[in-house]
């Protein structure tokens, strides 16, 4: 019975195509596991992983429109390289979207490491796989260590960025630095063809931005006193002494002033803090990181 659904199903899909179609982007919810769809799908694998991918990039532009949750969509790009192990887009795709926009780090993680272990190392996007892992595991996870490793992986294909060795440098350093998020994030802007998906990870380059100004300019401060054994009242004392080369802007559109105690760096706009760490219970939003807690390396 299964196989005939199945059988039923592929003819919808395969025969009947976007005119007719037999299922909306929620109904990919109950398809079974990407193991079953393999042996029912009467050697039609890559052709549904196909439609399925089509179907899933569906689910996430709806729900990217509406609700911005993404319950299933694990599920559904499991199922989809499953059943076409060795296409790679479902892969990169996945490994942003799940961790940036489902909040779900686990699965983008477990989804990367599928791709490494089946898309071709020839492949001349491969190395976006170890870049994205880690990402993961430096911005969610903050195990630098384990993200150097990847780092490290990702910086010895001849088609990587060129200055991947000095951020395999500075993670193997213990880099907790804004900086390092920075340049990561540039990379998956560029890289990133879903607009949506490219949208908010811009706004998220944007909110790492504005947190590395404030920190380069709060040590500004810091490097004022020590020299000069007073606050400063302005930032452009801080240009003036030579301490930065100008005042940074802020991408989201603010300026950045010194309070009155000339102790701390403000800014015209209220701030959204990204939250590294979140409290057990709380529903996740938006702007929140996923689970803090740590996953052992394995190869």
């Amino acid at each position: 019975m299964a196989v005939i659904a199945v059988a039923g199903f592929l003819f919808c899909s395969i025969i009947l195509g976007e005119k007719y179609p037999c299922f909306s982007h929620e109904e990919l919810i109950y398809m079974p596991s990407g193991k079953f769809l393999k042996g029912a799908a009467l050697g039609y694998d890559e052709i549904l992983g196909d439609l399925l991918w089509i179907k899933a990039l569906g689910y996430f532009g709806s729900h990217s429109a509406t609700d911005q949750s993404y319950t299933w969509l694990g599920h559904i790009l499991d199922i989809v390289t499953t059943l076409d192990p060795l296409y790679h887009p479902p892969y990169e795709f996945g490994g942003i979207a799940l961790a940036a926009e489902a909040g779900d780090v686990d699965s983008s993680i477990a989804l990367l490491k599928k791709g490494m272990d089946h898309v071709p190392p020839n492949h001349p996007r491969y190395y976006y796989l170890p870049f994205f892992l880690a990402f993961d595991y430096m911005y969610y996870k903050e195990d630098y260590l384990t993200a150097a490793h990847y780092l490290e992986q990702a910086a010895k294909f001849p088609q990587s960025p060129p200055y991947l060795p000095n951020l395999v440098a500075r993670l193997y350093a213990n880099a907790d630095s804004p900086e390092v998020a920075v340049a990561f994030l540039q990379e998956m802007i560029q890289s990133t063809k879903q607009q949506d998906l490219k949208d908010r990870l811009l706004v998220r380059l944007y909110q790492v931005s504005h947190q590395s100004n404030l920190k380069t300019l709060n040590q500004a401060i810091d490097i004022f006193y020590q020299k000069f054994a007073k606050r400063p009242l302005s930032l452009d004392e801080l240009v003036d002494a030579g301490i930065i080369h100008d005042i940074p802007v802020d991408p989201r559109g603010g300026a950045y002033y010194i309070d009155e105690q000339g102790r701390f760096v403000k800014n015209t706009v209220p701030a959204r803090e990204l939250k590294v760490h979140i409290k057990k219970g709380n529903i996740l939003q938006q702007e929140d990181l996923p689970l803090p807690m740590r996953v052992p390396e394995y190869d």
